[in-house]
């Protein structure tokens, strides 16, 4: 099996590990089948793995103050997804992981973390830069889409997701888009008219 991209990206020059010791993380990594809708992580619960999606779609979901659920994050086969903070800190979690489809994930135990930044000593650092910055995409994502209207919203979903939107069931992308699915409905109907 190939190396995730993941692992990749924490390989490089100065502070960042090497080739060498992603591989070794690698061949740390248990193979874990999973369903549809099964949650990987629960709110409140502390996250002791990430998940690097081998096949299959993982999403991400908070809680509002009312106790919705909105779906911030979606993730498919060779991409990664934790709760970052409660990965890192060893803290109640803000963030739900669950199953989209059925498939297999590789998961990279806290313990396994630990035991590698002992190893080595630039583990952590790239670990929590590369982390940053994908949490920092995914925000700036999410606030480019509050300041659309619908249609703009979807037109940029569909770019973004593009190699998994047909895979995504309805409700999964309106709760996204932060619209009902009725309305969502609607807009593919105008939009499949308009490419027509």
């Amino acid at each position: 099996m190939e190396l995730p991209s993941f692992l990749y990206d924490l390989t490089g020059e100065g502070d960042k590990p090497s080739l060498e010791y992603a591989n070794e993380i690698f061949s740390m990594l248990e193979v874990m089948k999973v369903r549809k809708k099964q949650v990987l992580l629960h709110i409140g619960d502390v996250a002791d793995s990430i998940y690097i999606v081998k096949s299959g779609i993982l999403k991400g979901s908070i809680m509002d103050e009312n106790g919705k659920m909105h779906t911030v994050r979606f993730v498919a086969d060779g991409s990664v997804m934790t709760s970052m903070y409660s990965f890192i800190d060893q803290k109640p979690s803000d963030l739900q992981i669950e199953c989209v489809e059925t498939g297999e994930i590789l998961c990279f135990k806290h313990q396994d973390f630990e035991y590698m930044s002992k190893l080595y000593s630039g583990l952590s650092p790239a670990f929590q830069k590369l982390m940053l910055k994908r949490y920092h995409n995914m925000l700036d994502e999410k606030s480019r889409m509050i300041s659309h209207d619908a249609t703009t919203r979807y037109a940029k979903f569909i770019e973004r997701y593009d190699r998994i939107v047909d895979r995504l069931p309805l409700k999964e992308i309106a709760s996204f888009l932060g619209i009902r699915q009725q309305s969502l409905s609607r807009l593919r109907g105008k939009m499949d008219d308009i490419t027509r």
